[in-house]
C-alpha cells in the first residue's frame, strides 16, 4: 500500500517531459504508467524503512532524475513526504569491488524488502526496459541491475 502523501504526489510535469520526443525522452505510456507506480512504491520504500539504503532499479532512477530536476517541486514534495530532503547518492558502488559487493547487496535488501511490502518484484516488467548508456546496479555485462534487462543504447520501450 502507498503512502498517502506519496499516493497524492502530482508527476504530470514529470510525465509530459519525459513523454516529449524534443525532449529526448518519447517514452510510451505504458512505460510512463509503470515508471511513475513503482517511483511511487520507491519513496513509499524509503519512508517505511528510513534505514535502509533503497537502490531502485533503473527505470526509477531516471524518474526520479527527472523529480529532481524539477527542484522547487522535488524539495516541496520531500518535505510533505519525509519532512526533509531525500538525497540521491549517485556513487553508491562505484570505486572498489567492496563498494560493489555493497551495492549488491543493499540492492538485495532493497528486493526483499519491496517484496515485504508490495509483493514480488517486477522483474518481468523492468526486463522490458532498456539501458541508454546508464550504469545500473545488478552485475551483468550491461552493468543493469535486473540481469538481462540491457539493449545497449536503445531507450525505455
Amino acid at each position: 500500500m502507498l503512502d498517502p502523501w506519496v499516493q497524492n504526489l502530482d508527476f504530470s510535469g514529470i510525465k509530459n517531459k519525459m513523454r516529449d520526443p524534443h525532449e529526448g525522452n518519447n517514452w510510451s505510456e505504458s512505460t510512463l504508467e509503470f515508471a511513475e507506480q513503482e517511483y511511487r512504491r520507491f519513496l513509499t520504500l524509503c519512508l517505511l524503512e528510513p534505514h535502509l539504503d533503497v537502490v531502485p532499479s533503473r527505470l526509477v532512477d531516471e524518474f526520479w532524475h527527472n523529480h529532481i530536476l524539477d527542484t522547487m517541486a522535488y524539495q516541496d514534495d520531500c518535505q510533505k513526504v519525509f519532512g526533509g530532503y531525500l538525497h540521491h547518492y549517485p556513487y553508491l558502488g562505484l570505486g572498489s569491488a567492496a563498494a560493489r559487493r555493497d551495492l549488491d547487496a543493499a540492492f538485495s535488501r532493497t528486493v526483499s524488502a519491496y517484496e515485504t511490502h508490495f509483493g514480488p518484484y517486477p522483474e518481468d516488467r523492468l526486463a522490458a526496459t532498456r539501458c541508454a548508456g546508464h550504469a545500473c546496479h545488478v552485475p551483468s555485462a550491461c552493468a543493469c541491475r535486473v540481469p538481462g534487462t540491457c539493449k545497449n543504447n536503445q531507450v525505455p520501450a
